[in-house]
């Protein structure tokens, strides 16, 4: 796999590949543009990789995982509307920009710093699907599975709306900006909702 990583960048003009270590080659593809493509030749394996780490919340996430639901939720003026509402609930609880982060570490371990709480578990990744399975170490919560995907240097993990409203509900209290989102999609099943983050 490192072979095949190695010969995808020397056809994408990344640069000198002697006298870098993997892990300076890894880091210069995961803060191109090329990441998406490289990902998709990899079935996934560059995600699973560039995964580990710390990551410091931005902001909300939605992913629309069908064409079809995209068009019939308007496109981009709704995702914004959505992330609007998403943000003034996950910021009511703590989880806001420098006071939320996830590390993932090598021996599938991981941290997240949710506003006041911090949560531990272990995780792992499925590369071809992109599913993430988040086993927390709190019974309230339990396990988690989404979607986790990684675009340069931003990380997008996404979870269907009753396990995101779970865990919101483990940091904080039942928010009602929240429950207003989930009602509107709550019809489509292929709508993902989280947490955008960045290295």
């Amino acid at each position: 796999m490192k072979q095949l990583f190695l010969t995808l960048l020397c056809l994408l003009g990344i640069g000198s590949l002697h006298a870098q270590s993997w892990n300076d080659l890894l880091k210069q593809v995961a803060s191109s543009t090329a990441t998406e493509a490289i990902d998709q030749l990899t079935g996934g394996k560059l995600t699973e990789v560039a995964l580990q780490g710390s990551w410091s919340y931005k902001q909300p996430a939605v992913r629309f995982e069908s064409n079809n639901v995209l068009s019939s939720l308007s496109g981009s003026a709704f995702e914004s509307t959505i992330t609007s509402r998403m943000e003034r609930a996950f910021s009511f609880v703590g989880i806001k920009p420098g006071a939320a982060s996830f590390t993932f570490h090598k021996d599938k371990t991981f941290q997240a710093i949710l506003g006041k709480k911090t949560l531990e578990g272990t995780y792992t990744f499925d590369p071809a699907t992109h599913t993430i399975t988040l086993d927390f170490s709190s019974k309230l919560i339990g396990t988690m599975n989404g979607r986790a995907y990684i675009d340069g240097q931003e990380l997008q993990m996404v979870f269907p709306m009753t396990k995101l409203l779970k865990l919101i509900k483990s940091v904080g209290s039942s928010i009602t900006s929240l429950q207003s989102v989930f009602k509107v999609l709550e019809n489509y099943d292929e709508v993902y909702l989280g947490f955008g983050f960045t290295k």
